[in-house]
């Protein structure tokens, strides 16, 4: 029989502790439309250099989760607990600001938004099934497997609609029209190792996060050191002179963009925390339908047969992994109660406080 104590404990548990599943939903589904924000700020600046737009785009996340090392330092708290961790998050997120964010900013001016955000998130869900169940011991049952084959249909169907999108690019890009069939390729190659980049990235932080490593250290390192590299780069490349001479409304957008991408990256780093890592990247494959409606309102890119196609399997795909993911979440979380117990949840509720604070600013 509980007594008291469990009792008043139980209740003064966070929401999202008691309801990890829709918690993880939740910030799933927000971290995917932040992303989309993102992405089309990312998509008006394809005429600047991938590298400085990676670079300013890192910005924001530093500015607003810098304090909170500054908090835990000053409290005396542990931020990096083991060395070996902070290496593994730094080593991975250096990776996907090199081979992620540059090469998916690339892809945005070779093959657009609609072939570019499918491309990513298919390649990024496939890799999650494979690198969740080697590293991370996580269960891939049939239902998921066959979720994970619409979602991928889907992203197949959607990019079927690429020939009518990159001609659209390349109406008015010279650089597109004047590359043809190989720098076409190699956008699509550069959408697909994106997706792997991120991927690695989001097991990085799972691994890391689940062993004690404070989500504010995680987020601050991968990023600094994303900022420090591709500033030194773009100096190097474009010295100083140019890069001052931005125009001011383009730095206004890659700043946009970061903003976008750090309260993004907040959601994704509690939902990664909350459930697995296949389904948050499958939540975030309904990028593929928003980038899609993005293409059309904004860009002006074909609403073509595919493009519908994809959409409707896109949704399809995301209830038959919700429902798989509803059916098999308590048993993985009662197997984990114990470790879970031994971690320190302070920086997840400052994480979560911080994204609270900027979707509404007033």
């Amino acid at each position: 029989m509980p007594t008291r104590d469990s009792q008043h404990g139980a209740g003064d548990a966070h929401w999202w502790d008691r309801h990890p599943v829709a918690a993880g939903t939740y910030c799933g589904i927000f971290s995917a439309v932040a992303y989309t924000g993102a992405n089309v700020c990312l998509r008006a600046v394809t005429h600047c250099d991938p590298v400085w737009v990676s670079c300013l785009k890192a910005l924001p996340t530093v500015i607003l989760i810098g304090p909170f090392l500054l908090v835990r330092m000053l409290r005396s708290q542990a931020l990096v607990p083991s060395l070996r961790l902070l290496m593994v998050v730094v080593g991975a997120g250096l990776f996907a600001q090199l081979f992620g964010n540059v090469v998916f900013q690339w892809a945005l001016g070779v093959v657009g938004i609609a072939l570019t955000v499918p491309l990513t998130l298919g390649t990024m869900i496939a890799s999650s099934a494979l690198l969740g169940r080697a590293w991370l011991g996580e269960e891939v049952t049939l239902r998921t497997a066959l979720a994970l084959l619409v979602l991928v249909a889907a992203i197949c169907v959607l990019s079927f609609g690429a020939p009518e999108a990159n001609r659209a690019i390349a109406a008015t890009s010279a650089a597109t029209a004047s590359g043809g069939t190989l720098l076409l390729v190699l956008g699509v190659f550069a959408g697909c190792f994106a997706g792997f980049s991120y991927c690695l990235l989001g097991v990085a932080i799972r691994y890391t996060s689940a062993r004690g490593l404070p989500l504010s250290t995680i987020l601050v390192s991968t990023t600094l050191t994303g900022f420090l590299v591709l500033g030194a780069l773009s100096i190097a490349r474009l010295g100083l002179p140019a890069l001052r001479s931005t125009a001011m409304p383009d730095l206004a957008v890659m700043l946009a963009a970061g903003v976008f991408n750090a309260v993004a990256y907040l959601a994704l780093a509690k939902a990664l925390h909350l459930t697995g890592v296949v389904f948050v990247n499958a939540l975030n494959a309904s990028q593929t339908a928003m980038a899609a409606l993005v293409g059309i309102a904004f860009f002006h890119e074909p609403a073509t047969v595919p493009l519908l196609a994809g959409i409707g399997l896109t949704s399809w795909g995301l209830l038959m992994m919700r429902r798989n993911h509803v059916a098999s979440e308590k048993a993985r979380r009662d197997a984990d109660t114990r470790a879970a117990a031994s971690l320190d949840d302070e920086p997840l509720h400052e994480i979560s406080t911080v994204a609270s604070d900027v979707t509404h600013p007033g």
